[in-house]
């Protein structure tokens, strides 16, 4: 295959010499680090609505006399 078949802009490639790219990467950096952090607190309180919603649906359980 040549190279000629695969289209080239004219002027610079989009991707690696955008004005933004490193704007970009940074911004991107930032929303991974954010998100690696708040995952354990957004998993626990998860854990805690679905384990209370599932309390909350149970029957009464009672103990002791009575029954």
């Amino acid at each position: 295959m040549t190279e000629e078949i695969t289209r080239r802009p004219n002027g610079a490639y989009l991707i690696e010499s955008a004005p933004n790219r490193r704007q970009y990467l940074a911004a991107k950096a930032a929303r991974e680090i954010v998100g690696r952090i708040t995952a354990p607190i957004t998993a626990a309180v998860a854990g805690y609505k679905s384990e209370l919603d599932r309390m909350l649906d149970a029957s009464a359980i009672y103990l002791g006399p009575g029954k």
